[in-house]
């Protein structure tokens, strides 16, 4: 393993990873970000504030925690919810397939997926399909909010440092959906990101944004046909490069998240036959370097089966803001 990366290999004797993780992989960044005042502006569908009106809580193992800071959305009938609790370096996310009030059991069929990051450098436990167990139950849902409860049994994460089980009981969430603020051209501060998007140049001319917070490596960039591309990757905080080696993470949609967003269409690397890799050839303390490839898969329920599109050439060189 590269030193400073969490990394699975890209195939899982889970089998495919469901399309519901990379929404949740996404609402925990945006919650990591929010809980130190960052954001990345990255996608239109999804929030990059956190809600005043919004609350978590629950136990890590008999441990009380309230997240402070928390976001929420309800993206194609996907409720999912993020929250940090600073002041014991805990994340918590769940994302579950709802379209009304309901309890959904995780489980092999299941709808729904939670994960859980504790400490700096992070480790993180998860529950869905295959994955410990547990209950999501909403008793409320609207189209600007959500409230229920929610209790699992996870397991660790492989490669995160984590070991044995997390209990998560007596769980309540109250969220109001917060939108993103309309996207709007911001100093380039000398950053690029760039890919070519099957055979056709895309560069991050209208926005782009790195941020390094928890021990999550944020890259995301709009273009001025408002695509929107996001990376999100493990990286820990006190990673440099040189001196250490260039590291590589396989992008396998669990520990490695590229998403893609042009109108209402949406692409990932979570589906089955998504993938890539992300190499760091440059991190400091003021700006990260790197290259990246990825095949995304196009999702929803309009989605033709096979849909693809091939990310190459990928590049960044990016002004970076820690947290």
């Amino acid at each position: 393993m590269s030193p400073g990366i969490d990394q699975n290999t890209a195939t899982s004797n889970r089998g495919p990873v469901p399309a519901i993780s990379a929404l949740l992989w996404l609402s925990l960044s945006l919650a990591l970000a929010a809980g130190c005042g960052g954001g990345g502006g990255s996608s239109p569908t999804a929030p990059t504030t956190p809600s005043s009106t919004s609350t978590i809580t629950f136990r890590v193992d008999g441990v009380a925690t309230t997240a402070t800071s928390v976001t929420a959305a309800l993206v194609n009938g996907t409720l999912t919810i993020g929250g940090t609790d600073p002041s014991r370096s805990t994340t918590i996310g769940l994302a579950v397939t709802a379209s009304a009030a309901g309890s959904y059991a995780l489980g092999p069929l299941s709808p729904a997926n939670a994960q859980l990051y504790v400490g700096n450098p992070a480790a993180g436990w998860q529950a869905g399909v295959g994955l410990g167990s547990g209950t999501i139950t909403v008793t409320s849902l609207t189209s600007t909010s959500a409230s229920g409860t929610f209790s699992f049994s996870m397991i660790a994460v492989a490669g995160t440092g984590a070991t044995g089980t997390k209990s998560v009981t007596e769980g309540v969430f109250n969220v109001t959906f917060t939108g993103a603020p309309a996207p709007a051209p911001t100093p380039s501060g000398g950053s690029t990101i760039s890919a070519l998007v099957d055979g056709v140049q895309w560069t991050s001319s209208l926005t782009r944004r790195a941020t390094l917070n928890n021990n999550f490596l944020t890259l995301t960039g709009q273009d001025t046909n408002f695509r929107v591309i996001t990376i999100v990757v493990p990286v820990s905080s006190t990673l440099l490069v040189p001196p250490s080696q260039p590291p590589t993470i396989l992008l396998n949609g669990t520990l490695g998240l590229v998403t893609m967003v042009l109108g209402t269409q949406n692409w990932d690397n979570g589906h089955a036959g998504g993938g890539g890799t992300f190499t760091l050839t440059g991190l400091s303390a003021t700006r990260v370097t790197g290259t990246f490839t990825a095949t995304l898969v196009l999702s929803g329920s309009n989605a033709t089966p096979g849909s693809f599109a091939q990310l190459t050439s990928g590049q960044f060189d990016m002004a970076l803001e820690r947290f």
